[in-house]
């Protein structure tokens, strides 16, 4: 079995509760990786410090070229960079009789400083990045997950060129489609599910008012986890979920919006698959 969560806590200090909430995150999901954002290193060695609080040093700070933060249980397995920008860091994760896994975390550039097109094209260089990874270590056991600063529709995750990301299994598993007399691997992008009133979750992982805007969606499902077909032989309905309450504390308020002043404005999200 492997679980990796991932949570952008809004720039939280260790001095207001979000230690405990990420500790408790780790211990309710039993996370072999904790990927982080808007995180400060006073928050992260905080966390570590309650990991390894038996005595035993199971848990590791993951160095990065990105800003994306990473805790990982190295008593389990071998975690590596292999390739990195700013917004994002492929990990090579090596476990003893287990298939080798890329786990692509990312924060993207924020769209408060970019436009939409921005942002597309960033994820873009970022499906590049994870392609040119793949063709080098000759495996495509890839995971992403993070905060892409765009929703399941956006261009930069269903195009071709992009992460190429569908809401389909079935049309995942197909592998890769040709376009312009080239093949583009697949996603599968399970957050799909989440959209509306229909799950018993949350209908997204951020909220925000529309103040007056003639389009709104409101919900926005920037955090993400994509997977390669692949991987989608380990996965199962229950693999991927938003996170809006640990054990009996609530993260979010009235109508699922997260509570700001508990957590953060973003829910975490997991993954975990049966490998």
């Amino acid at each position: 079995m492997f679980c990796a969560v991932f949570w952008n806590i809004g720039g939280k200090s260790h001095r207001q509760g979000i230690v405990r909430l990420i500790t408790a995150l780790q211990r309710q999901e039993d996370a072999d990786v904790i990927a982080l954002a808007e995180c400060d290193k006073a928050v992260l060695g905080n966390v570590l410090r309650w990991l390894n609080s038996n005595g035993k040093t199971e848990w590791t700070w993951i160095t990065t070229n990105s800003r994306v933060q990473v805790l990982a249980r190295t008593a389990r397995m071998e975690v590596s960079e292999s390739g990195s920008h700013k917004y994002s860091s492929l990990l090579e994760i090596r476990r003893k009789r287990a298939v080798k896994l890329r786990l692509a975390v990312s924060h993207m550039v924020s769209r408060v400083r970019k436009e939409f097109d921005d942002v597309d094209q960033e994820l873009g260089q970022f499906a590049e990045l994870i392609r040119t990874s793949e063709a080098k270590h000759k495996h495509d056991n890839t995971i992403v997950l993070g905060d892409l600063n765009a929703n399941p529709f956006s261009d930069g995750v269903v195009t071709a060129r992009g992460l190429h990301a569908v809401m389909s299994r079935a049309v995942a598993e197909q592998g890769s489609r040709q376009v312009s007399h080239r093949d583009w691997p697949y996603f599968f992008n399970p957050m799909w599910q989440f959209f509306g009133d229909g799950a018993a979750a949350p209908p997204g992982t951020c909220y925000y008012p529309p103040e007056g805007s003639h389009k709104a969606f409101h919900w926005n499902t920037f955090d993400q986890v994509l997977i390669r077909p692949n991987l989608l032989q380990y996965y199962s309905q229950d693999s991927v979920r938003i996170i809006h309450a640990l054990g009996s504390e609530l993260l979010s308020r009235a109508n699922w919006v997260p509570d700001r002043d508990v957590a953060s404005d973003h829910f975490p999200i997991r993954i975990r698959l049966d490998c």
